[in-house]
Parts: structure tokens; C-alpha cells; sequence
């Protein structure tokens, strides 16, 4: 008798899964930036690559880094930003509610948001 149960139990295993892909999937092993910054004078639109982007979330916080006078960061890290753009001779400027999320499918990383910040020459 308890080796029909354990039987009935395979076979309805085995028919459930039946017709269905399970094809194992390689993901590539990298992290995603979650926000790319571009900060400009506003006054030339010329990029400015030595500023400094900081991004907060609640109680987290992190100086994003600059590459080819672009800034990166939030690596695989959804969430919903306040970013700061700010340089010496620039009125420092914010913008608030930048949403990073992540993607869908089999391999999901974060997408990339990119935020653009001009700075006002100031004081």
C-alpha cells in the first residue's frame, strides 16, 4: 500500500513537470549601475568630470565615481534617491525621487537610470 502512494506521488511528479523548459540559463556575472549621472555648467553646457555625486536612500548613502566624466554607482541596488551634484564655484543642485528597479526575466539586474545635473556658476 505505501509503495502505491509513493508511486502515485512520482508519477504526478513526473507528469507536472512534463512539457515545461528547464533549460539551465547562464547569467553573465556582473553588477549593473543603477544611476548614471551626467553633471554640466549651465552656463556653457560643457560636462564638468571633477564633481562630486553623492546619492542617499533612507539611511544610505554613497559618493558615485567618476568614469569617461560620467558618474556611477548604485550597483545592484533598487531603491529611490535623492542625488546631489555639487563642485567648487557651482551653486550645488538636487534632484529628488530619481527611482532605480530591476529588470525582469531569468537574469535580472538592475536598470540604469540616467539623471542629468547642470550647475550654475556661483560663489
Amino acid at each position: 500500500m505505501m509503495f502505491r502512494k509513493i508511486l502515485s506521488v512520482l508519477v504526478a511528479a513526473s507528469s507536472w513537470s512534463c512539457g515545461q523548459d528547464h533549460t539551465p540559463v547562464a547569467c553573465a556575472a556582473y553588477a549593473a549601475a543603477g544611476l548614471g549621472v551626467n553633471v554640466t555648467n549651465a552656463a556653457t553646457a560643457q560636462p564638468i568630470c571633477d564633481a562630486t555625486v553623492t546619492v542617499t536612500e533612507s539611511g544610505y548613502s554613497e559618493r558615485l565615481f567618476e568614469t569617461s566624466c560620467r558618474f556611477v554607482g548604485a550597483y545592484e541596488r533598487p531603491g529611490t534617491y535623492l542625488v546631489r551634484a555639487a563642485r567648487p564655484g557651482f551653486i550645488p543642485q538636487e534632484v529628488s525621487s530619481v527611482r532605480v528597479v530591476m529588470g525582469g526575466g531569468q537574469c535580472p539586474h538592475v536598470q540604469e537610470v540616467r539623471v542629468a545635473i547642470p550647475l550654475l556658476p556661483g560663489p
